[in-house]
């Protein structure tokens, strides 16, 4: 580009400079030819005076004297003398025929006698202007060599000026893009003038700084990214629009053991298949069709998830996600240990920790199933109600300890006992019960009852400590003394209970008579109808403490009944009155509306960030009106968003999951906090837990209360804690009672506790003035305890 520049200046100075060149010399040419015309000028005009007196009296001598003088003049080259009529008396100079290529001038010759002026003649010059042409020609060549030198100069200068002003910086910013081209290391082009490539060139500058921040910024997220894919837990793969490999991270190789040389750029999804297929992993499948079916499904462009069981036992999750463009990205998730942890929670859901046996939840649906398969052949079933003699008399004597082996060996001898076909299970502390199918007649029902007694009532040998007891069962037959598990269960318990009435140690068959708390609760039905119209009942309030601060952040609405003859009446004495004479949804509602106006009035006074929590019965949860109602409540109360939280057991949302999904849903969109109370206690609800939208799960007091010294307890609250922390739930533990308890769960990283080792239930003024209280002595507490 610069030699082009040069070679468009050179000639464009070199036609400049020969334009003045030519100028110049006609100028000077112009001048000569003046100058040398004004001197013949001169001299005609000078010997025409001159010689007007010898041209009148015809003097020739004279005449051609003064001839011969101008003659003389090297410029001219003839002299003519001519009279009046045209004659030529004198001539001097070269001869008339030599005389065609010069130049003339003539002056007449007037010779003035008394005042009359007489026409004598005519003087002639003949000049050249050979001397002005050479001097000329001199002055041309001399111009000729300044104007070569000036070419040279010029070109030089030129020359000079490219290189250094044009030349060399477009071949430094050359270089530059070259560098930047191959992705060396960027510099700028030092350069420093204030021309249009001195411009151009900081501009360009400006480019490379900006370009090499943003290089070194993409340099900086793509290490990030690469440590971040590297370091993960996940396998991650990446596999473009032709199926073929992209990107990887260790983890996909570690989790599926791949060898190295098969992991890399470029590796098709079927080599990796196939490689898979031969070596097992996919067990008897043939390896083509397997390829063919998850090509088809990698080219489906739709994402999905499925689980995968390695030979060595591991359990991986796959999530398949297509890309905009082809191709899809594939997160590959080791689940061993959760699925573990859900297939013990789920065993301990339904399971007794101390026995292996069936807990109350499982024992009531196999007693559900037996049922219906009794209905369906005619044949009979009895529940046989279990419960150890003055037990906790031995408990509390040789410890809880000595207690748990003695209901563990009471569990291993009704397990030997039964058929393969009954069922034995433990529904809490030392009562069990047991399901008896294919009854033909009583006497087989009386003589497993008394198998039971003589076998409990041998000696327990725990620690070499020899114990004795004895048991009390109670009995019932379906469907004489009941339709449904939950009624058989309850009467049987009635009739045991009767047998220890009447001293123990014996069976009872369940008799109409034992209804006679039938009436109790008939009467506490009427009580608490007539309660609800009379403004009887009343709210106290469980305070929720922050495990870690110790501070109150909610509390826990509770009802309580003043019986005008009974006095304080709680909720287990007519909850479950309510349930059955459908009062539940009514004092339900009640207790929600009172909490909620409550709690607003405490947020706009003294306790601004007050949460609370209000039990839900099952059937308030399964009224179709249950969040019309709330939507209600809560406009009306304006309480903010995340304020009221609904507890909701297990049995309640199993009872039919997919509504319950539907009903927590909404709910929360009302800004509603879901928790499951009694977490623990219920039945396969961990196969929905993930799509419940629960906020926290609450630990169940029954597994509180021994936690201290009970390893079943503890590993039932550790595994609580561990899946509601993996799931993002919080985690709140009632029946919080000693400090053991609080140390334990707060070292296990228990969110929120609960229990009268803080507070029991208080009404609203001295709940009030409890947590202010509480509020302005915590500080201290904590940092002595810190």
């Amino acid at each position: 580009m610069s030699s082009r520049l040069l070679f468009i200046a050179l000639p464009l100075v070199s036609l400049f400079s020969l334009a003045l060149f030519i100028v110049f010399g006609y100028v000077s040419y112009k001048v000569l030819r003046d100058d040398l015309n004004g001197k013949v000028e001169q001299t005609a005009d000078i010997n025409a005076r001159v010689l007007a007196t010898p041209f009148w009296y015809l003097d020739v001598d004279n005449i051609e004297s003064a001839l011969n003088a101008m003659a003389r003049d090297r410029d001219i080259v003839a002299v003519q003398a001519l009279g009046a009529d045209g004659t030529e008396f004198a001539h001097t100079g070269v001869s008339q025929s030599e005389l065609a290529d010069t130049l003339r001038l003539s002056r007449r010759v007037y010779f003035e006698r008394n005042n009359v002026r007489h026409d004598v003649g005519e003087l002639v010059i003949y000049f050249t202007d050979a001397r002005v042409q050479d001097l000329l020609f001199r002055r041309i060549a001399i111009d000729m060599i300044l104007f070569g030198l000036l070419i040279a100069v010029v070109a030089a200068s030129l020359l000079i000026a490219n290189k250094r002003s044009i030349k060399e910086p477009l071949n430094r910013l050359l270089h530059s893009i070259r560098m930047t081209k191959h992705g060396r290391l960027r510099r700028p082009v030092e350069w420093n003038s204030s021309d249009e490539l001195g411009l151009l060139i900081r501009e360009y500058n400006e480019m490379v700084a900006l370009q090499g921040q943003a290089q070194e910024e993409a340099q900086r997220k793509q290490a990030l990214l690469e440590a971040t894919l590297h370091n993960i837990g996940q396998g991650i793969c990446l596999f473009d629009q032709d199926l073929n490999l992209m990107v990887w991270n260790e983890r996909y190789i570690e989790l599926l053991n791949l060898p190295r040389d098969l992991v890399k750029e470029g590796t098709p999804l079927s080599d990796i298949l196939r490689y898979n297929g031969e070596r097992g992993e996919y067990g008897d499948v043939s390896i083509q069709a397997l390829i063919s079916d998850r090509v088809a499904i990698a080219r489906r462009r739709e994402p999905y998830r499925m689980e995968r069981t390695r030979p060595n036992g591991r359990v991986i999750q796959v999530d398949h996600n297509p890309m905009p463009g082809g191709g899809y990205v594939a997160t590959y998730t080791d689940i061993t240990e959760r699925k573990q942890t859900e297939a013990r929670m789920r065993h301990l859901a339904v399971h007794d920790v101390l026995t292996s046996l069936p807990n109350r939840t499982l024992f009531l649906d196999r007693l559900r199933q037996a049922l219906l398969s009794a209905r369906r052949f005619q044949r009979g079933v009895t529940v046989l109600f279990v419960d150890l003699d003055r037990f906790k008399d031995i408990n509390d004597h040789f410890g809880h300890d000595v207690g748990d082996l003695m209901i563990q060996e009471m569990g291993q001898r009704l397990s030997r006992i039964i058929r393969d076909s009954d069922t034995a299970a433990r529904l809490g502390g030392d009562e069990f019960a047991i399901i008896q199918t294919d009854v033909q007649n009583i006497e087989d029902t009386i003589a497993l009852a008394q198998r039971i007694i003589d076998e409990l009532s041998q000696p327990f040998d725990c620690r070499g400590i020899r114990l004795h007891s004895t048991a009390s069962v109670g009995i019932t037959l379906f469907p004489e003394d009941g339709e449904n598990p939950e009624q058989l269960v309850k009467n049987a318990d009635m009739a045991m209970y009767a047998a220890k009435a009447e001293g123990r140690n014996n069976y009872r068959f369940f008799l109409p008579s034992m209804h006679e708390r039938v009436k109790e609760r008939k009467t506490i039905e009427e009580d608490l109808r007539n309660a609800l119209e009379q403004d009887q009942l009343e709210l106290y309030y469980q305070p929720k403490i922050d495990c870690r601060t110790e501070k109150v952040v909610g509390a826990e609405a509770l009802v309580r009944w003043h019986h005008p003859e009974r006095g304080l009446i709680l909720p287990g004495e007519f909850i479950s009155v309510a349930e059955e004479c459908g009062l539940i949804n009514r004092l339900g509602a009640w207790v929600l509306e009172k909490a909620c106006k409550q709690t607003q009035a405490w947020r706009d006074s003294s306790l601004p960030g007050m949460r609370i929590a209000v039990n839900l019965s099952p059937a308030q949860f399964q009224d179709a009106e249950l969040v019309e109602s709330v939507t209600k409540i809560v406009k009306d109360t304006a309480l903010p968003e995340g304020t009221l939280e609904l507890e909701i057991t297990e049995s309640i949302l199993m009872n039919n999951p997919e509504k319950a999904v539907s009903t927590l849903k909404e709910l929360k969109a009302l800004g509603v906090m879901i928790a499951i109370d009694d977490f623990g206690t219920g039945y396969s609800s961990l196969n929905y837990l993930k799509r419940f939208p629960v906020g926290s799960i609450k630990i169940d007091r029954s597994f509180v209360n021994d936690i201290h010294v009970d390893l079943d307890d503890k590993a039932i609250v550790d595994a609580v804690i561990g899946l509601g922390h993996s799931l993002n739930l919080e985690v709140v533990a009632e029946g919080v009672e000693e400090v053991e308890q609080l140390e334990y769960l707060r070292e296990k990283g228990c969110d929120f506790i609960q229990g009268f080792l803080f507070s029991k239930p208080l009404p609203a003024t001295t709940f009030e003035s409890w947590v202010s209280d509480r509020h302005s002595r915590v500080p201290e507490r904590v940092a002595a305890k810190s």
